[in-house]
């Protein structure tokens, strides 16, 4: 059933009521811990900062997220006889699949500017405060190994799981089931804030603080405006790609 249009964001079509249960996000977030340690214990058997190190952490993190939500999905199913489809999650048909896809990329290429912006601000905001802003590791890692001409394996790894695993897995875990969640139980600010600001932490960098929670705030409407996953995963894996080309060209 879906809900009436306008509500906490005029103009924009509100996110149809999704089927699941708010307590079932205590397993989501069971699971995802429990994924979590052992994927982290793996990761500290690396030397510190090695490259192997940084991809034992940015597989983990995905990991863990599809176990949580692979959990989620069954506890639903299971405990609440809630059983979900991604259609019924996340929106995912065929009907607007041509207008989510150019809707993403437009506001792929919009937040880019945007947090391009911010986080110039903020760098000078640091500067200002007699600090030094200091890159995302894996970031740094990424630039390093693009001047590597024998580490084209690893550079095409991060590469992929920067534009394309992340966008999903972080989209269907931050937009996809904790916004809607948040906002079902009669707290649609605080879900659309405190996820926006929850998925810039997630990332562990002052530098990008700024500009990945007006990211994230632009992701999450344009998901109310679509109804529809797809269409912020195709603008978190362009704003990601842009990021990347950027730094290549560096």
């Amino acid at each position: 059933m879906a809900e009436p249009p306008g509500g906490d964001y005029p103009g924009l079509a509100v996110l149809t009521h999704k089927p699941w249960n708010p307590e079932s996000l205590l397993w989501l977030g069971c699971a995802l811990m429990l994924a979590l340690a052992p994927g982290a214990a793996v990761a500290g058997l690396f030397e510190d900062g090695s490259i192997a190190q940084m991809a034992a952490n940015v597989t983990v993190l995905p990991v863990a997220i599809l176990v949580g939500v692979t959990v989620w999905f069954q506890v639903n199913r299971s405990f609440y006889q809630t059983p979900i489809s991604l259609a019924a999650a996340f929106g995912f048909n065929r009907r607007n699949t041509g207008r989510c896809l150019l809707l993403g990329l437009g506001t792929g290429f919009g937040l880019v500017g945007i947090a391009m912006a911010l986080a110039l601000s903020t760098s000078l905001l640091i500067q200002a405060l007699g600090d030094q802003a200091e890159p995302q590791k894996l970031v740094t890692l990424i630039a390093e190994e693009a001047a590597k001409p024998d580490q084209t394996g690893a550079l095409v790894f991060f590469v992929v799981m920067a534009a394309v695993v992340a966008p999903v897995v972080e989209e269907i875990l931050f937009r996809g089931i904790l916004y809607p969640a948040i906002k079902q139980i009669g707290y649609p600010r605080i879900a659309a804030i405190g996820t926006a600001i929850l998925f810039a932490l997630f990332h562990v960098n002052l530098l990008t603080f700024a500009s990945l929670t007006a990211v994230a705030l632009g992701l999450i409407a344009l998901y109310e405006f679509t109804d529809n996953l797809l269409a912020p995963i195709v603008a978190h894996a362009v704003f990601n790609a842009s990021n990347l080309t950027m730094l290549f060209w560096q």
